[in-house]
């Protein structure tokens, strides 16, 4: 059989000569490997995110593709449910879903396709639907309504005694499949009044804009 060689940048994608390995980082979506060798490479070939700041990164970049949706979605509930927070799940890791492409490190499609759930939630709700029966959310729930509402056990950080601002900024609860769980403040992007007007034409009013929003990453 032929020896594969890897790439040496990321460790991860194999070739069977130089000139395939050429042809491969020019082409495709972005310009093929040259555009994800630096998420596989944070992955590796285990699909595992080790380190705080790749974890921050990988939410960023998860952030960055969904944040036109997420942020005119959580403007339009505020208008009727005031304050609350973006609640984040996906059954893919955070790993899986931090790939610009759905291959994983051996090259094979997902099985599934790649998405996040995401609902609005008060306080309230948060207490009475899901700290209740999981003690994994109620672990966080300092730090989340620090973000929220403010809190005084920093009486250090203005941020986390104000609380957010909903015209300038979203909060966000994220899951996922792995494990993975973390609370963050996001900028709104676009602006608020942009936002305000995506969400009436995108969610409607009413009934209409009650539901929870899926979106799938590799339709995007």
């Amino acid at each position: 059989p032929t020896k594969l060689s890897t790439c040496a940048k990321c460790q991860v994608a194999s070739y069977c000569s130089r000139d395939c390995q050429i042809a491969d980082w020019k082409k495709g979506q972005g310009g093929g490997h040259k555009y994800t060798c630096q998420a596989y490479k944070r992955i590796g070939l285990k699909m595992i995110l080790n380190s705080p700041t790749d974890q921050q990164n990988a939410r960023d970049e998860i952030f960055t593709r969904v944040r036109f949706y997420i942020c005119s979605y959580a403007v339009h509930k505020y208008q009727t449910l005031g304050k609350g927070f973006i609640f984040v799940q996906s059954d893919s890791t955070l790993a899986e879903l931090s790939l610009p492409i759905p291959k994983d490190s051996y090259g094979k499609m997902f099985r599934t396709q790649r998405f996040v759930l995401i609902h609005y939630l008060t306080l309230g709700e948060y207490d009475s639907e899901l700290c209740r029966d999981d003690f994994e959310l109620a672990c966080v729930r300092d730090s989340l309504k620090g973000a929220v509402e403010g809190s005084d056990t920093n009486v250090n950080d203005d941020d986390v005694r104000k609380g957010y601002d909903e015209r300038k900024e979203v909060v966000m609860l994220m899951r996922y499949r792995c494990g993975h769980l973390a609370v963050g403040v996001a900028p709104l992007a676009p602006d608020y009044n942009v936002c305000k007007s995506l969400g009436r034409d995108y969610f409607g009013s009413g009934e209409n804009g009650s539901g929870a929003l899926q979106l799938n990453l590799d339709d995007l």
